[in-house]
């Protein structure tokens, strides 16, 4: 399928990737979430790409017609749509973006929500322009799969943040971590996460655990970070 006019509100990570992954199959405008100069009649979707705090108030901005308004957030119901636009829905790619960051698009999960089976098609075949990775959920169900995904992504990142300024502290590069990480994610290819998890905790050795809690005693945030995760794990 090849939509004539696609626009995306949205200057941050989403809209870039979004118009980098349909520009080839589909002819796609950047639209200023400011001021949305050039949004049309001629646009058949309208995907809102910025925060998620901000949804609302772009959305208010555009005038009703017969385009798809979406919007691409984890956490936001799709019914912050349905006393302005006949035709809206979700259209939520699940994946950690930023701009300079090149990304198989291919790889990337699509959740589609939409109050019609008619729009839910029309959006599944938008998705499918650059990936096969394509199912449906509900609001509640996108909700858990966000909040996950923010387990699995941005926790996991704030760890690499918090190990970087471990290492920066005794003159390490983090660069000394990044065999370790890629196993770490290579191995969830193949087992389980149950399954992959080492280190002194999955080991039970109380006695190395005391000694790092020791160790981070001027560092409370992180201290409290390591207390609560070693307790997740040995709870296994």
């Amino acid at each position: 399928m090849k939509l004539n006019d696609i626009a995306i509100i949205g200057k941050g990570n989403v809209a870039t990737h979004l118009y980098n992954a349909l520009k080839e199959k589909h002819r796609v405008s950047i639209i200023d979430p400011h001021t949305l100069s050039g949004i049309s009649d001629n646009h058949e979707i309208i995907i809102i790409a910025v925060s998620d705090n901000a949804i609302k108030e772009v959305a208010l901005k555009i005038a009703p017609s017969d385009a798809i308004i979406v919007h691409t957030a984890g956490s936001v119901p799709m019914d912050i749509f349905r006393n302005r636009f006949r035709n809206y829905g979700v259209f939520y790619p699940l994946q950690t973006f930023t701009k300079d960051v090149s990304l198989k698009y291919s790889d990337i999960p699509v959740f589609i929500e939409a109050p019609s089976e008619n729009v839910a098609e029309k959006l599944r075949q938008l998705a499918r322009s650059f990936t096969d990775n394509v199912s449906n959920v509900d609001s509640e169900t996108r909700k858990k799969l966000h909040l996950a995904a923010v387990f699995a992504c941005n926790f996991t990142n704030a760890m690499a943040m918090a190990a970087s300024e471990l290492l920066e502290d005794s003159g390490l590069e983090f660069n000394t971590l990044l065999p370790l990480l890629r196993q770490t994610f290579n191995k969830l290819e193949k087992v389980s996460p149950q399954e992959a998890q080492t280190g002194p905790a999955k080991r039970k050795n109380k006695e190395i655990i005391n000694d790092h809690l020791n160790m981070l005693s001027d560092k409370k945030y992180l201290r409290n970070i390591y207390e609560s995760v070693s307790e997740y794990i040995l709870s296994y």
